[in-house]
């Protein structure tokens, strides 16, 4: 008997792809053109994606679909990105997918029911963090989950998440994960096939009633939106999706006195400082000129740094197993910062920053905010970024959904 050549990532990227067009999104847009009056509220992004990042784990696969809640038009075109991640070797895929662990809260595991819209999910942790910083827990309507140890997906059951956000921590603070759509269905193995097992992707059961309600859905924006905030945002998303755009262009949006809430909200600082210039005081050297001083409560200062959303190279880590580390992009990039760092280990450098610029540094926060999530968000990344001492990288739909995050609460 032939042996059936195994599938790779890419050839069940293009399955899931065609399965979806055929049963799901073909058919969103053909009710959507017999009932043009339908457009005005639909859910844009589930057609005209930014992004679509398929999930493979054991029991489970998903589909996330990442774009512009308030993209105003749909066009129609078959070009949009696709990724697939693999983790079918993970034990819990929601963990893998969100990138944060709730396994060491002392709650019980639950059940993920099987639809959850407007889910706010902190870790304990977190949710000091958040308290501390004033976030409103009761300025928005939600589902909030607190004191357990995570989500499980049911057996056989399909699961959907909207506008979802959740929280974690690591080293260098809070985690903010939103979760704009994510769909995921069951994933069975056909044991009575002799080669070994093939894959059966399943969707809903009633997909024609889940394709009614989502052409007819109006996706949830929070109450007493601010129209100058969310302006802005807009403005901000549309910048650093071209490929165009360059630091300068975005460090000096974000240094507008109107857009300077997307770094006191993402950051949690109270006042911002843009391209200050400092002389060394006690060696011969370049003038440094970090991108953004963000001050924060306790009136000291961390330094922000903006890198471009397109890495120059695809492969951000490098090197053989348990040898791994991060490419000389970025860690030319780590250099720059540590470079700020030295110079305020200096006390006159201090004192001269104080009063030259009226900023207050001591043992600063490095944050250096540089490309997508899905170019870095991956259990392997995390573990390598712990490695490293006093340096936090945000992607820069880390910063959106932090500002999110404060928009809605």
């Amino acid at each position: 008997m032939e042996e059936k050549e195994a599938l790779t990532l890419e050839d069940i990227a293009n399955s899931l792809c065609e399965m979806l067009m055929k049963k799901y999104w073909g058919k969103l847009w053909i009710l959507l053109e017999k009932n043009p009056d339908l457009k005005k509220n639909f859910t844009k992004f589930l057609l005209n994606p930014e992004r679509v990042i398929l999930y493979l784990g054991k029991t489970h696969w998903g589909v996330e679909y990442i774009g512009d809640v308030n993209s105003q038009e749909i066009i129609s075109r078959n070009n949009a990105d696709i990724q697939i991640l693999d983790y079918s070797k993970g034990e819990n895929l929601l963990t893998d997918i969100l990138g944060i662990d709730f396994s060491k809260q002392t709650g019980p595991v639950m059940g993920l029911p099987a639809y959850n819209e407007d889910l706010i999910f902190p870790t304990n942790e977190a949710m000091d963090i958040m308290i501390g910083n004033g976030w409103n827990l009761f300025g928005q309507s939600m589902i909030l989950g607190i004191n357990t140890s995570g989500f499980v997906l049911q057996e056989g059951m399909c699961h959907r998440i909207v506008n979802g956000f959740f929280y974690g921590t690591n080293q260098s603070g809070l985690v903010t994960r939103n979760v704009k759509w994510l769909d995921l269905f069951p994933l069975k193995i056909d044991d009575t096939d002799v080669e070994g097992g093939a894959l059966e992707f399943c969707l809903w059961p009633n997909i024609a009633e889940v394709i009614m309600h989502d052409v007819h859905f109006q996706y949830p924006l929070p109450s007493g939106f601010r129209e100058e905030k969310w302006y802005s945002l807009n403005r901000f998303v549309e910048l650093i999706s071209s490929k165009d755009t360059s630091e300068p262009q975005i460090t000096a949006f974000l240094a507008e006195p109107e857009n300077q809430f997307i770094l006191k909200m993402a950051f949690m600082g109270k006042k911002i400082s843009s391209e200050c210039e400092l002389e060394w005081q006690s060696e011969e050297r370049k003038a440094i000129r970090p991108d953004f001083f963000i001050e924060g409560s306790n009136g000291y200062s961390d330094i922000v740094e903006f890198k471009l959303p397109n890495l120059k190279n695809i492969n951000n880590i490098v090197g053989r197993e348990n040898r791994e580390t991060f490419s000389a992009e970025i860690n030319s990039y780590i250099s720059q910062t540590r470079e700020y760092e030295y110079y305020f280990e200096d006390p006159k450098n201090r004192e001269f920053a104080e009063k030259k610029h009226n900023i207050n540094v001591l043992y600063p926060r490095r944050i250096l905010v540089m490309g997508r999530r899905w170019m870095l968000d991956t259990p392997d990344w995390r573990r390598l970024e712990n490695d490293y001492r006093n340096i936090m990288i945000k992607t820069y739909d880390e910063v959106i959904d932090l500002v999110l995050s404060h928009l809605y609460s």
